[in-house]
């Protein structure tokens, strides 16, 4: 079914597009893979709180489960949740977009009403394929970067309660048993 709304202009476009941004992925993650390896080395200490132009970011503890169900329900809102406002309007923007060229509410109403011929003549076959892939971008982004600013938060925690509420001169005695 797909080959047959396939359309060889959309094709060679999203091609090239495609193949940029598995690349472009790949690099950009070798590359912070390797910047988070000097970072953790040097036990550098990262920005907690940012105001920008663009958005309001501070890091704080977040339900990766939460972050999944809002993208499920609408591809944007969990990058909403998780302060990611740059992303969250790029896929929400999108995900509008392929909703309305494919008239999938019109035919999700028409079908609610009884009018199955017309529901599934309504329908754009060819905008209505690219909505899994928004879908799945979303839910996936929003938990793993859910998890991954939680693991950020932990981290942070740690260092500040060792920073200040903990002994200077303690020790953990490794293999040794402590009597009380």
């Amino acid at each position: 079914m797909a080959t047959n709304v396939l359309d060889s202009r959309w094709l060679l476009a999203y091609l090239p597009v495609y193949f940029f941004a598995i690349w472009d992925s790949h690099r950009t993650t070798v590359d912070m893979n390797k910047v988070y390896m000097l970072a953790e080395r040097e036990d550098h200490r990262f920005n907690l709180f940012s105001i920008g132009s663009m958005e309001i970011n501070y890091l704080d503890k977040r339900n990766p489960i939460m972050a999944a169900i809002w993208s499920a329900l609408v591809p944007g809102l969990g990058q909403l949740y998780i302060h990611r406002l740059i992303t969250a309007l790029f896929v929400l923007s999108w995900a509008v977009i392929f909703l309305y060229l494919s008239h999938l509410l019109e035919a999700v109403i028409l079908l609610f009403l009884g009018d199955f011929s017309q529901s599934t003549a309504v329908l754009r076959e060819e905008f209505l394929l690219m909505l899994p892939s928004i879908y799945g971008f979303s839910i996936y982004d929003a938990y793993v970067n859910t998890v991954e600013n939680n693991k950020l938060f932990e981290k942070e925690q740690r260092q500040f309660l060792k920073d200040n509420y903990q002994d200077p001169n303690f020790q953990i005695l490794k293999g040794e048993k402590v009597n009380d």
